[in-house]
């Protein structure tokens, strides 16, 4: 990628974050303590920012650095799992056991997400374990019945419902109705 075209997509990710945040040019200048015609000029991919420059945009936006580069590099991870596919494996606490598949999984300094299929057999489902983790959750029922806590309330959870949070909370099913309940659950953790 010619330099032009590194200074063109910085600017995009600069304006895209900026807007996303609802801030304006002269707004991200006052926090970030950089020149709003500097701040239009990274935009229009007219100026190469010093890295020290760029570094104090990302502050200002209260995102990271590596954000602003994002769409530079051509090389992604992409994964695909194909129907029944997966990395499968057990989870076995003491007096609870479910399975999972691994679906997708992806780290960087930015933070890990991970997607998985989840089932849980009543009878091998004694005592439910509780999790609390940064980060966030979503879970959608696939199949089954049973009951989720989150935030101090219970939830019924049956096929086609989904529940999102904040991981800080605690977390966990109370209670499985069904003989065997299915999800998929989404988290998204800072490293």
């Amino acid at each position: 990628m010619a330099q032009h075209d590194v200074d063109a997509k910085i600017g995009q990710a600069l304006r895209r974050i900026r807007r996303e945040k609802s801030l304006t040019v002269t707004q991200l200048s006052n926090i970030a303590d950089v020149s709003s015609g500097m701040i239009s000029r990274i935009e229009n991919g007219q100026v190469s920012p010093s890295l020290t420059t760029l570094d104090a945009l990302a502050r200002g936006l209260e995102v990271p650095l590596m954000s602003l580069f994002a769409h530079t590099s051509s090389n992604v991870d992409v994964h695909h799992v194909q129907k029944g596919e997966g990395l499968a494996s057990k989870r076995v606490f003491p007096g609870h056991v479910h399975d999972y598949t691994l679906l997708g999984k992806h780290v960087d300094r930015g933070g890990a997400f991970e997607s998985v299929r989840v089932t849980i057999r009543r009878d091998e489902a004694k005592e439910l374990p509780r999790y609390q983790h940064e980060g966030f959750v979503f879970l959608y029922v696939v199949s089954g019945e049973a009951v989720y806590s989150c935030a101090g309330q219970e939830f019924p959870m049956s096929e086609g419902t989904s529940l999102s949070f904040d991981g800080k909370i605690p977390y966990g099913f109370t209670q499985i109705i069904s003989d065997e309940v299915v999800m998929i659950s989404v988290s998204i953790k800072p490293l």
